[in-house]
């Protein structure tokens, strides 16, 4: 639809593939010109976002999420409740760096209790494989992340 309204061909794009590590070096290089997609909009991304020391401008959200815990379901209750002490003390969060997740992260646990990984994208692979025991996701997200793990056993 954009590329209809802007250069009148709705055929006039080309997708890039783009991860959270690299995507606003690709928007402040120029070599993308519009993200789609789960972008935060933050005041710090707006006057300075950390990887380019740029802003950017944001169109008005269209869509509000927010963060949930997913995985084993005693840890999920540690992490909602920040708890990190006697039951809790294995809990590991698993998130995507340079997330909106992250940052939070960051500043409500110790980083004992937090394992970064290169994107989003990956914290189901960890979570599958047991490498943590909670992730975080977007709240959109959560129904194709459950059909991942219907039938696993969490140790629960």
């Amino acid at each position: 639809a954009v590329a209809a309204v802007v250069v009148g061909d709705p055929d006039g794009f080309e997708s890039i593939l783009v991860t959270t590590s690299n995507r606003w070096q690709h928007l402040h290089d120029k070599t993308i010109d519009l993200l789609v997609g789960g972008e935060t909009h933050t005041i710090e991304r707006e006057v300075r976002e950390r990887s380019t020391g740029s802003g950017f401008a944001f169109s008005s959200p269209y869509i509000y999420d927010g963060m949930v815990y997913c995985g084993n379901e005693a840890h999920v209750q540690c992490a909602e409740e920040r708890k990190r002490h006697d039951e809790c003390s294995d809990l590991l969060i698993c998130t995507g760096r340079g997330s909106t997740h992250h940052a939070f992260l960051a500043r409500t646990f110790p980083f004992d209790h937090i394992k970064v990984l290169p994107s989003t994208n990956d914290v189901s692979d960890m979570l599958f494989n047991q490498s943590c025991n909670v992730g975080t996701y977007d709240k959109s997200v959560i129904p194709s992340v459950e059909s991942l793990f219907n039938g696993i056993d969490d140790g629960t």
